[in-house]
């Protein structure tokens, strides 16, 4: 992406400390793995690093992260916070895994509050405590709670060693604490959650590094344990910028991307999809990494960005679903013809793939599907484009970028006067959403609220399931 001059105010205040935790924290975990550097060093202890999965009705994936290979003990308890532990979990950290588990802690209630702590085995010392809560169990009994879901992608994190020289790129890190301020249910990552630099496309070591870098940064601390958190990959989270399925590494990027974010769904052999509910909504989390042809293959039937037992996979999916909100997250654009209509090589869509996604279009119509939402990232700016469809509602594509990345410089002429762009919901600047969906079950109803990094709102959509329904099976 292009790079557009920053206000000084954006860069990162105190580097100098900034720099000093970042490599003492990469100073203990090369201790952890060289006995010798360890006896002569002694640095002190890197807290542990928590991070929530997702959580269903009777379970939650607990992620966790330390310095060193030791035995970890989990207590977990309902209610009060001081209650007496329910039961108590190992939880052991090897240097196999980068001194990562993940948790998954089952038989639990719906909808009810539970905390946890962390201790080194046999020890009184408390190294981390939180608290979630399970997903309510309303089918049958009631109408659907109201469904909060924060959304965005392109993280960059500036990092003085290995970024490019000149001003950072990265900023606004506050948005984070903004994010988990608004208390979502899920946040959700649309891709280019972590920016894999060049150092690191050809090194498994690098590419754990990149994610211990994020999980250990202070801006980010808050949100890791404020919500649960699924995610999708892109370019920046597979390898280099634009990269497609030729890339050499993707059996190291999708090795640290299942180490570090926990599926919420049993994992495919073929890539990284799958559907998950979070209250009434349903969310369809794609890969466009795992079988992309690259942009500039001839075009044809055989040039796809997802592969046919993807497609096959979300079309049944799809197809059997009964949420009045059907989500579709997508790392790339679905709908943006620009692009590619003005030959802009440096950006991607599903329009630069034509003959599968005119297949996913006409398969939505001609099976009448309501309520499908696509949710996109990439661009480094937002937008809402909307595709007509006569007898049918109108096919919402909403990008969500960056988070902290810099804005686009590429916003031309072209891109503003997009056709299906649904006017003033351009925002070019750094920001992320809040999907809400509320009301009783016959008659729900969703909003989008685009928040810059304050939290403040910046444009905002709704809509009714009725109106997502209009010339289907259910209007």
């Amino acid at each position: 992406m292009s790079r557009k001059d920053f206000d000084p105010r954006d860069r990162l205040e105190k580097p100098a400390r900034r720099r000093a935790l970042f490599a003492a924290g990469e100073l203990v975990l090369a201790a952890a793995a060289t006995p010798a550097l360890a006896a002569s060093a002694a640095p002190p202890p890197v807290p542990l690093r928590v991070m929530h999965g997702f959580a269903d009705h009777t379970g939650m994936s607990l992620w966790i992260q330390g310095a060193q290979a030791q035995a970890l003990e989990v207590a977990i308890s309902a209610g009060q916070a001081d209650a007496a532990p329910a039961r108590k979990l190992a939880a052991p950290l090897t240097a196999r895994n980068d001194f990562t588990t993940t948790l998954e802690i089952g038989g639990l209630d719906p909808g009810t509050a539970y905390h946890y702590a962390i201790r080194a085995e046999k020890a009184r010392v408390v190294l981390a405590r939180g608290s979630f809560r399970t997903q309510a169990h309303w089918q049958y009994r009631g109408d659907p709670p109201t469904v909060r879901i924060a959304t965005g992608s392109c993280a960059y994190m500036n990092d003085f060693r290995f970024d490019r020289p000149g001003r950072p790129y990265g900023g606004g890190e506050e948005i984070f604490d903004s994010i988990a301020a608004t208390q979502p249910d899920l946040m959700l990552w649309l891709g280019d959650n972590i920016y894999l630099r060049e150092t690191e496309h050809t090194s498994r070591d690098g590419i754990n590094r990149r994610y211990r870098f994020y999980r250990q940064h202070p801006a980010m601390q808050r949100l890791w344990t404020a919500a649960p958190h699924v995610a999708i990959w892109d370019d920046h989270d597979f390898g280099p910028d634009n990269s497609d399925a030729s890339y050499s590494g993707i059996g190291w990027s999708t090795e640290a991307f299942l180490r570090h974010w926990p599926l919420p769904f049993a994992p495919r052999a073929d890539g990284l999809y799958g559907q998950i509910v979070q209250g009434d909504v349903e969310l369809f989390l794609l890969d466009d990494r795992t079988h992309r042809y690259p942009q500039h293959w001839p075009e044809g039937a055989d040039k796809v960005m997802y592969g046919p037992k993807q497609m096959q996979w979300l079309k049944a999916a799809l197809t059997y679903s009964r949420a009045p909100f059907k989500l579709v997250a997508c790392g790339s654009q679905a709908l943006n013809e620009v692009p590619r209509q003005t030959d802009a090589a440096q950006y991607e869509t599903w329009a630069r793939y034509p003959a599968e996604r005119a297949d996913f279009l006409r398969f939505l119509e001609e099976r009448k599907i309501p309520g499908v939402i696509l949710l996109s990232g990439d661009r480094h700016f937002t937008e809402h484009l909307r595709l007509q469809r006569p007898g049918l509602y109108p096919l919402s594509d909403i990008t969500v970028s960056p988070l902290t990345s810099g804005p686009s410089a590429g916003l031309n002429d072209a891109e503003r006067g997009n056709p299906d762009l649904v006017p003033g919901s351009i925002y070019d600047d750094r920001n992320f959403a809040l999907i809400t969906v509320t009301g009783p079950r016959s008659r729900r109803a969703l909003s989008i609220e685009i928040r810059d990094t304050k939290g403040e709102k910046r444009w905002d959509w709704q809509t009714t399931a009725a109106e997502l329904a209009a010339g289907t099976r259910n209007s």
